[in-house]
């Protein structure tokens, strides 16, 4: 089965040397579909994870089952691209819809050969020489080890696990795209690049740097942009508010420093006669010795009032009280 897959590919090479996508197509019940293979270019939509198609040609199914596409609808460069059956009527196509896969997703370019197999189930195996494709067949096998768990099914395990395989296993850009929105599959991806940012810019600059349509990775790119926005958005909120509760905290210390000042003045113990005239004569600039002779008393009772009248005013010094008249 295997030689016989391989001469068909070789074969296919040779005949249909300008049709790079081409090979079979059995159609069990033929009133149900349309005797056409479908071809659609994939695109990434700019605001949604999912992929959206845009169908470019049709190839007639010959009566033994044989379509074919030719060279010039494929780009120099990969793409993805979907062929896919379609019921005749949308009653049908509703019917359908659960039952059976009628399309297949695969990465060529008009460099490449593509043939699908003879099977029961529409385009169910084929055979390409397109390296992008085949590494996208390994993350497949790859993803499928998570297909079917369900209670077992760890988020973060198998973040770590995709992120560590896409990351160093997976070598080419389109395929590490398609790689990337795995994890967006599973709401992972917002996570990853708030964690490790530095690596998808590094990425996008490479993508941009490489051959790959621009409308190709702008979904990236977008939420990459709109995730380190809204993370410094939230920076900047933080810093707002805690430039606020500072400054508040110094507003309450400085209401603090006033009222507690106002109370010590309000609760001042009055001055004495004897005090209030002691405090006149230093503002009038007597010295010690002059106030004494004047109110004849001895120094060391000037001394004494003037100690009451720095205690009650609040003050230490000569300086001060004459700042205070």
């Amino acid at each position: 089965m295997y030689y016989i897959s391989i001469c068909f590919f070789f074969c296919s090479s040779l005949i249909f040397g300008q049709t790079p996508v081409s090979g079979y197509v059995t159609l069990e019940d033929q009133d149900v579909w349309k005797n056409k293979v479908y071809l659609s270019k994939i695109e990434q939509n700019e605001n949604n994870s999912v992929y959206s198609s845009i169908t470019i040609a049709s190839a007639t199914i010959d009566k033994d089952g044989f379509f074919a596409f030719d060279q010039k609808l494929f780009d120099q460069e990969d793409q993805m691209y979907k062929v896919q059956l379609q019921p005749i009527s949308l009653k049908e196509k509703k019917k359908l819809s659960d039952k059976i896969k009628t399309y297949r997703l695969f990465i060529a370019s008009k460099k490449d050969t593509i043939f699908f197999n003879k099977s029961i189930i529409p385009f169910g195996s084929y055979t390409t020489n397109n390296k992008a494709d085949l590494e996208w067949q390994r993350l497949k096998k790859f993803k499928s080890r998570f297909e079917n768990l369900t209670t077992d099914f760890d988020p973060e395990q198998y973040l770590i696990e995709t992120k560590g395989y896409v990351k160093d296993s997976l070598q080419i850009l389109l395929v590490k795209l398609i790689g990337i929105k795995t994890l967006d599959d599973e709401n992972l991806l917002d996570k990853d690049i708030k964690e490790n940012p530095d690596y998808y810019f590094d990425l996008i600059q490479e993508l941009k740097s490489s051959e790959l349509d621009p409308a190709t990775y702008l979904y990236l790119e977008n939420k990459l942009t709109y995730l380190i926005q809204e993370q410094t958005n939230k920076k900047y909120h933080t810093s707002l508010w805690i430039n606020g509760i500072a400054i508040l905290i110094i507003l309450a210390l400085v209401s603090f420093i006033i009222i507690s000042r106002k109370k010590r003045s309000s609760n001042q113990v009055p001055l004495s006669k004897q005090e209030k005239i002691v405090k006149d004569l230093i503002i009038s600039g007597k010295s010690n010795k002059e106030i004494a002779n004047e109110l004849f008393v001895s120094i060391s009772t000037v001394k004494t009032h003037i100690t009451n009248i720095y205690g009650k005013l609040n003050i230490s010094n000569r300086q001060e009280l004459l700042s205070k008249k």
